[in-house]
């Protein structure tokens, strides 16, 4: 992938978050195989309908984002910080347990596409990358929305574990993954999004979204090193 251009994610008004140790936690987003792997799922149906419309996104994927969660998982893992899943997924085939607007634009997309059950958790599709699976006992939340905090437990789940700060990585960056991570914001959890371990569907989107998290919910840092850096050191980010 070529190399990008510094983006500066702009003026924030967002106090410094430090980067303790207890209390943090990575929360990785829907790297599963319908939406976080080129060739199949949902990146197929797209390309079905619009032909090239995924390239940025699955080349951006590929080479930058899959190799830097996996990086993310492995540094927290390293210090016994704990690394929670989110899994978007409907446990119906029928997708009535997802809203019913959203229900109807999968099934849309499914159709115009001819490709099925790219969101049903019975497909084999559901599953989280090899590359980047759960140990045993690491914790995986199961939503139905783009935000896990409007179909799932999460919000207990994290608050049971102590932990006050996230690290937000996954896919896409300005669907699930701001949604997710503005919605944990609200609910007055620090956080912290890594750049280089999201992707979108094209440039403008993905350094859009990231500025307007910058400056209004939480901070944004630009890949493994910064954070563990700052990680290891308590510096603030």
């Amino acid at each position: 992938m070529s190399e990008r251009v510094f983006f500066d994610y702009g003026l924030t008004f967002v106090p410094p978050i430090p980067l303790r140790g207890e209390g943090v936690g990575l929360v990785v987003v829907d790297m599963q195989y319908h939406d976080a792997a080129a060739g199949v799922g949902f990146c197929a149906a797209l390309e079905a309908i619009e032909p090239g419309s995924c390239a940025y996104f699955d080349e951006r994927t590929e080479d930058l984002t899959v190799p830097t969660i996996a990086r993310l998982i492995a540094g927290f893992r390293a210090r016994a910080l704990p690394v929670v899943y989110l899994c978007l997924g409907a446990e119906r085939r029928d997708l009535s347990d997802m809203p019913p607007r959203m229900a109807a634009w999968v099934r849309d997309v499914e159709r115009r596409a001819g490709i099925h059950d790219i969101f049903w958790r019975g497909s084999p599709l559901h599953a989280i990358r090899r590359e980047l699976a759960p140990l045993e006992g690491e914790v995986i939340v199961h939503k139905t929305t783009f935000g896990a905090f409007n179909s799932s437990d999460i919000d207990d789940v994290l608050r049971a574990r102590g932990l006050d700060t996230l690290v937000v990585c996954g896919i896409s960056t300005n669907c699930c993954v701001e949604t997710t991570a503005r919605d944990a914001a609200d609910r007055g959890y620090a956080v912290v999004i890594v750049d280089e371990g999201c992707a979108d569907y094209d440039a403008p989107a993905h350094d859009a979204s990231l500025r307007a998290f910058h400056f209004n919910f939480g901070r944004v840092v630009r890949g493994p090193d910064e954070l563990f850096a700052a990680l290891d050191s308590g510096t603030p980010v």
